[in-house]
């Protein structure tokens, strides 16, 4: 009974070792095909972000707005009010812990909600939200922050708008905010230490935050809306800041 346990085991030897090596096999073809995506992904991002989209002449330009980098992240910083857009209709500053009515800039900027309210610092970030984030699967926000001048330790570009290109990029950013059936903006309010600051909130947004479609090619769509240089595409900051020689 010994002896035949033992030769059926020997028997069996070799089948399993074929299985062992279909799956070293797949396995091998997998993580090759993972590393060319990611290598073709990152090739793509720097080759078609150096792709320059022009803008339009700037003649009789009279509107000031900028390009704000925060880490990876781009904003649009506009006037918080003029004889074209008042923003404080869209975002009330009743909605700020501050509600500081001197503020003279707005920044706005677009992203994953789920990032947004659960990510206040890097430390904070989880696996859930890092892996659901690149691949579409939470609903978007806007983050607006209201601010009495310029942040002077952000990189920041200086842009001339003419009239009907900020009317344009208004329109664009209008067109990103999801509202209600009276047809104002959707307030989201943070739950978790640390999210808001005390001059910023949250609405609800259109769209998904994905590995094709980042806060950045969000900024850099919007760029195009408003006849400004661009880049063809980008996922990333550097992209844009790139065009502009930053």
């Amino acid at each position: 009974m010994k002896q035949k346990k033992t030769t059926q085991f020997w028997h069996r030897t070799p089948r399993m070792q074929t299985v062992w090596n279909v799956l070293k096999k797949i396995s091998g073809y997998a993580f090759s095909i993972l590393g060319s995506a990611v290598l073709l992904y990152i090739s793509a991002t720097f080759f078609l972000s150096r792709i320059t989209i022009k803008g339009q002449n700037n003649k009789n330009a009279s509107v000031q707005i900028y390009l704000m980098k925060s880490g990876v992240h781009t904003d649009f910083i506009v006037p918080v009010h003029n004889e074209i857009k008042d923003w404080r209709t869209e975002f009330p500053l009743a909605n700020t812990g501050f509600k500081d009515s001197s503020s003279q800039l707005l920044s706005i900027g677009w992203g994953d909600k789920n990032f947004y309210m659960n990510t206040p610092t890097w430390s904070d970030l989880t696996f859930k939200t890092a892996i659901s984030v690149p691949f579409g699967i939470g609903p978007s926000a806007i983050h607006t922050t209201y601010y009495q001048q310029l942040l002077d330790d952000r990189p920041i570009i200086k842009l001339h708008l003419t009239q009907k290109q900020y009317q344009n990029l208004v329109h664009y950013i209008e067109k990103t905010l999801v509202r209600n059936n009276k047809g104002q903006t959707k307030y989201i309010k943070a739950t978790m230490p640390g999210v808001v600051t005390g001059n910023d909130a949250y609405y609800a947004a259109k769209g998904r935050y994905n590995l094709f479609f980042t806060c950045n090619s969000w900024v850099n769509a919007g760029l195009k809306a408003c006849q400004q240089k661009a880049c063809y595409w980008t996922a990333f900051a550097g992209g844009i800041f790139y065009q502009y020689g930053k």
